[in-house]
Order: structure tokens, then C-alpha cells, then sequence
């Protein structure tokens, strides 16, 4: 597969579900936990994963999550990684739930975490809350694929500064490590 096709497919799965994005990380957290013996998965399987967190059963809300220690370690690596980080974006999405609304959160909002709280293994600041926005900019982050034609996003003109290094072109994806699967769902939070 190429990147562009996954972005392409990706972002039918955004499209196809209304599903609240802490449901749907929780359910992509189950599934990927039936795979976490692998170092890498193969790009179709990573789609299939993605793909079926939109329409499979969503496993309950732990409320030890909120206050359990996410914390990454120089020497944790692989699924562990990913594992912690997706917990942490499950945890903050519960507690945004629980806050009033806040205006324009597209332009970035902090959790609201509780100071002094538990360790969290991602940052606190979200731009995309909602399934499409979430797969669509963990996409274009981590692995590119994106072109103008999709009307979602267009290059900026004059100079930009990139938190993220942007993928450059269509590449082939054959595989994804859990570390590219973490990017990924960094990317799906931060990236705007």
C-alpha cells in the first residue's frame, strides 16, 4: 500500500462513523492489544484495525485510567508505548467530556488535567476531537499521503514552521512499527 491509499482509506473510516472519538480510541485500544506480540503491522492490517474501531463494541471506561501512571520510560519500546499513550488520550477526552464546552476547541485546548495529577505519556494539548479529524491529521503527520485534491488541507504559502517533519510525497507503506503507530496517534491529537 501507499501512503495516499491509507490516508485515502482513512479517511472513508472518518467519514463513516459518528462515534465519540474517546469510544473509538478505546475500541482501537482493544484491538490493537490482539496484536501487541508483533513488532510491526502489515499496512492492510493497520487499515483493518482502524476500520473496524469505528463499528466494533467499545470496551467500558476504566476510571483507574484517570488517575494511573502513563509515565514513558527510556526503556519501555513497542506496544508498551503505544499502549500508554492511547490510555492517556482516552483519560484526557473523558475529562474534557466532563468540563463545560469550551469555545473554538479546533484552535487547541489544554485537558483539563488536574494539577499534580497523574502522568500522562502525551502532551496535553488537543486540536482534533472528533473521529475524522483525528484519523485524517494522525495521517497527514505521521505518514503524509494527503494531496489538495481531497479539499481538506492545502499548503500554506511563505514560510511555516512544522512541529511535525510532514512526510514528503506518495511512499509505499508496507508496514508500521508500534512507534510509527504512536506517532500516528500523537500526530492525530497535535497535528492541525
Amino acid at each position: 500500500m501507499t501512503n495516499r491509499a491509507i490516508h485515502q482509506e482513512l479517511l472513508a473510516v472518518g467519514e463513516s462513523t459518528d462515534r465519540p472519538l474517546e469510544e473509538y480510541l478505546r475500541t482501537l485500544w482493544r484491538l490493537g492489544g490482539t496484536r501487541r506480540d508483533v513488532p510491526e503491522l502489515p499496512a492492510e492490517l493497520f487499515v483493518e484495525l482502524v476500520r473496524r474501531a469505528g463499528v466494533e463494541a467499545a470496551p467500558p471506561f476504566d476510571d483507574a485510567w484517570r488517575t494511573a501512571d502513563f509515565g514513558v520510560t527510556e526503556s519501555m519500546a513497542g506496544f508498551d508505548v503505544w499502549e500508554r499513550v492511547i490510555l492517556s488520550q482516552v483519560a484526557d477526552l473523558r475529562e474534557f467530556a466532563e468540563v463545560p464546552p469550551r469555545r473554538y476547541p479546533e484552535l487547541g485546548v489544554d485537558a483539563p488535567r488536574v494539577e499534580g495529577g497523574a502522568v500522562r505519556a502525551c502532551g496535553s494539548r488537543w486540536y482534533n476531537h472528533a473521529v475524522p479529524a483525528f484519523l485524517e491529521c494522525g495521517m497527514a503527520g505521521a505518514l503524509g499521503g494527503w494531496s489538495d485534491e481531497d479539499g481538506l488541507r492545502t499548503p500554506v504559502p511563505g514560510p511555516a514552521v512544522s512541529l511535525f517533519p510532514e512526510p514528503d510525497g506518495v511512499v509505499a507503506v508496507e508496514t508500521l512499527s508500534w512507534a510509527e503507530f504512536t506517532e500516528f496517534l500523537v500526530c492525530g491529537q497535535e497535528y492541525e
